[in-house]
């Protein structure tokens, strides 16, 4: 018998933990929420602005106009599409000067010269060998430290940079047997 003492216990404090909770519940329902905008204060021209309204960021100085495609496209929803590019621009080769970069030459006696080009912020490059097409450039020609690109009748030299501050390598000892 001292067990069912103990279960009614038990039982009588679960349901009392229960009601609470769902007076509590009630309670949290009809309490009323305040869920009106808070208005900006209004600054008038001549009155200093406060500190705490300072652009502290690039982006704080920016307008909300420039923003607005990033608006009307959020990144997360289902239905964003990609933004319809005008087909003119894209027929037109684009500057090669700016965007690609040389960065290796390679001449060989059994194949095609090439070059290593890199577009842009790509940090490997792409090998192209001469009268192969990159981004709409032909690259007509390979030399030693440069190459000639050709696209739409315009044509284009990009460099090799070397830097000045690095020796030249210096030779390999012989090993002795």
């Amino acid at each position: 018998m001292p067990k069912r003492k103990g279960t009614r216990l038990a039982v009588l404090a679960l349901v009392s933990v229960a009601g609470l909770l769902a007076l509590l519940d009630l309670q949290l329902l009809q309490s009323p929420v305040d869920i009106a905008p808070i208005a900006a204060p209004i600054l008038s021209a001549d009155a200093p602005r406060p500190e705490s309204l300072e652009p502290a960021t690039p982006l704080d100085k920016m307008s909300a106009e420039q923003f607005r495609e990033m608006v009307g496209r959020p990144l997360f929803n289902p239905s964003r599409r990609p933004v319809q590019r005008n087909e003119a621009a894209a027929g037109q080769p684009k500057a090669a000067s700016s965007k690609m970069r040389l960065i290796g030459v390679m001449k060989g006696e059994d194949r095609p010269p090439q070059a290593l080009i890199r577009l842009g912020d790509d940090p490997r490059g792409k090998w192209i060998t001469e009268g192969a097409e990159l981004d709409g450039w032909k690259l007509s020609k390979v030399n030693d430290l440069s190459v000639i690109l050709e696209a739409g009748g315009r044509s284009r030299e990009l460099k090799l940079l070397i830097p000045r501050h690095t020796s030249p390598p210096s030779p390999v000892p012989k090993a002795e047997h």
